[in-house]
């Protein structure tokens, strides 16, 4: 009669198929045997010549679309804006019509002590007058450029909000994908563990192993099944087990940290207030404290004796302040911007600090990820001289050991996806530096595929 006998090893029980001591039912050592085999078959089927289903994942492919119709819109509104201020600002002409008619009260109480001649009972009088300094003839180029440069700020204020909700979304999208599969990979391991507990209950049962070996496989069990509970994008067990994309991304720091330094939303910010802190202390002359404008007045008086008479003025108004205002205002002016010239260094190099640990934490994972492939890539091999071995057996049969050589290599599997989600979230908090231009701009992707390339 065939029967399970065990053997407790330091690490794992042996499952093996000979005549020995224990008397079980023949038919449920068949059934279980026969699932094990079966499921072997399955494992080697899909690690060494799976079903191709273009899942491998692409970095580029997944990039923000930075040019999305909603940014367009923004910057076409603003700019709406701007023109329509200096439109504003260019029908800014300075002229001016004043006017005032009156009567006089003064007569009927005889309190006028004019002579008959210059007497008169009312007036009658319009004025043009033309301020000068007030027109937009006067610096219009400065006032002009002060506008457009307030457009440009409150467009990059846009921009480096809306980064945010472009990144948060890019980063939803790569969980999204590597649970997906992760959940495949991870289905197959709970597949496994459930097999294997099946197996010890069963041992454990007929009394050949200790409770300690199935309290462990169920611990693996429980915790691989929180893990698949807290995905929510989850999928059948994956039809290609052969090699998760190990995916290697190299990123020209050099190129990275200029572009940076040089076009960064933020730094850029304060580079547009700066000019506009240069436009506005150019546009802070004394000039522009004083109201001079020529004028032109008719005046037509109604007269009680004479006959009626008229007459045109012609001059100059001018107010000229009397104070140190304006210097003051440069000064302050100049103030903001060396404040302004302080914050931008210190922002830089706060910014390059992160950028720089975000980089070296990068290619840790990079390394991890290739040493993982590698590690992949020697258990894929060694399962298949396993198979080659388990196929040409003689005497016992160590299902357990085997089942938990393949959940090695899942284990793998699930390492790797995990490595390739980290780096690939760094990578798009990258992108938060960069509002006009994908971080892919600045990357290599080389794909680790085959035991060739991972051991070169």
């Amino acid at each position: 009669m065939f029967i399970l006998n065990t053997h407790l090893r330091s690490v794992a029980l042996t499952l093996t198929i000979f005549i020995g001591a224990v008397s079980v039912s023949s038919q449920e050592i068949d059934t279980l045997l026969r699932r094990f085999e079966s499921r072997f078959e399955q494992l080697d089927s899909l690690i060494h010549n799976p079903t191709r289903l273009g899942t491998e994942y692409n970095v580029r492919r997944n990039a923000s679309n930075l040019s999305d119709p909603q940014t367009l819109h923004i910057d076409s509104v603003i700019d709406n804006q701007v023109s329509a201020k200096i439109s504003e600002l260019r029908s800014a002409t300075g002229l001016t019509v004043n006017g005032q008619i009156y009567t006089r009260l003064d007569d009927g109480f005889g309190l006028d002590e004019e002579d008959a001649l210059s007497r008169y009972k009312g007036k009658v009088q319009a004025e043009l007058r033309w301020n000068i300094f007030g027109s937009s003839l006067i610096n219009r180029k400065g006032k002009s450029n002060e506008i457009k440069l307030r457009g440009e700020i409150t467009k990059l204020d846009y921009r480096r909000h809306d980064i945010g909700r472009k990144v948060a979304s890019q980063k939803e999208e790569f969980r999204r994908h590597y649970d997906l599969l992760l959940s495949g990979v991870l289905a197959h391991r709970i597949h496994n563990l459930s097999m294997l507990s099946d197996a010890l209950y069963f041992l454990l049962r007929e009394g050949g192993i200790s409770s300690d070996d199935l309290l462990a496989v169920l611990n693996e069990k429980a915790e691989a099944e929180r893990l698949m509970a807290s995905i929510d994008n989850v999928s059948d067990e994956t039809t290609d087990l052969s090699a998760p994309g190990a995916v290697i991304i190299t990123v020209d720091t050099t190129k990275l940290m200029s572009f940076i330094t040089r076009y960064n939303a933020e730094t850029a910010t304060l580079e547009l207030r700066e000019r506009l802190i240069d436009q506005q202390i150019a546009n802070t002359t004394y000039w522009s404290t004083l109201n001079v404008s020529p004028f032109v007045r008719y005046s037509y008086y109604t007269r009680p004796v004479v006959s009626n008479s008229s007459n045109i003025d012609a001059g100059i108004s001018f107010i000229v302040p009397i104070s140190g205002e304006t210097g003051k205002k440069r000064k302050a002016l100049k103030a903001d911007r060396e404040v302004l010239a302080l914050e931008r260094d210190r922002l830089i190099e706060t910014i390059t600090g992160n950028i720089q640990l975000t980089l070296r934490e990068i290619e840790r994972l990079n390394r991890s990820i290739r040493g993982e492939a590698k590690r992949l890539s020697e258990l894929k091999a060694y399962l298949n001289l396993r198979n080659q071995a388990y196929t040409e057996r003689i005497g016992e049969y160590n299902y357990l050991a085997r089942m938990k050589e393949y959940n090695s290599y899942l284990l793998c599997c699930e390492r790797l996806l995990a490595f390739n989600y980290q780096r690939d979230s760094l990578l798009a908090s990258l992108q938060t530096y960069l509002p006009d231009v994908a971080i892919t701009d600045f990357c290599h992707s080389t794909e680790i595929r085959s035991i060739e390339k991972v051991l070169r």
